[in-house]
């Protein structure tokens, strides 16, 4: 029964597609726009609104992003500033310091090349009066030996002892030029 229901409607609308049919033309025009219009304001009132807060929403929150990110670039620039100042000064610093120890080790190497040329030229002082003494030594044993071998040649070659005061004139005048 099911199969001679299916062939009746297709036998009575022998016409085609029922949107085509032009007998129903104007019904489907009034609900075309009936439908229309019900969806217009539809996303009129109520899609377009909510759609509009969420494009606003993301628009606030993109531009306090870029706020946010505006202030943090500012401040890192701020602390890199402060940073390189504080390292500015830290190296400022060392070398101050560098410096300071430079002048404190120049005034202590100063102070004990003073101190060495002062004992060294008081050795040398020292030194000098002690050769001094030394070729006065030696000068004054010399002069005994000059002495002695001078009346020895003298005896000798005179025959008789010799004028010792006068050997002494001799070596004494002999000595000072």
């Amino acid at each position: 029964m099911a199969i001679t229901a299916t062939t009746a409607v297709a036998e009575s609308d022998a016409g085609g597609l029922p949107q085509l049919d032009v007998s129903t033309f104007e019904s489907q025009l009034v609900w075309l726009f009936l439908s229309f219009a019900v969806l217009f304001v539809f996303i009129w009132k109520i899609a377009l609104p909510k759609v509009s807060n969420v494009m606003l929403l993301r628009e606030e929150t993109i531009s306090s992003d870029l706020d946010s990110a505006e202030d943090l670039r500012s401040e890192s620039e701020a602390i890199k500033a402060s940073y390189e100042q504080s390292l500015a000064a830290a190296r400022k610093n060392a070398h101050d310091s560098a410096m300071k120890a430079r002048a404190d080790i120049q005034v202590k190497v100063d102070a004990a090349s003073a101190e060495l040329d002062g004992r060294l030229s008081a050795d040398s002082s020292a030194a000098e009066m002690r050769i001094k003494a030394a070729r006065d030594a030696a000068l004054d044993d010399l002069d005994d030996v000059v002495i002695d071998v001078t009346s020895d040649l003298v005896s000798k070659l005179a025959g008789g002892p010799a004028d010792q005061n006068a050997i002494d004139a001799a070596v004494k005048a002999a000595k000072e030029t």
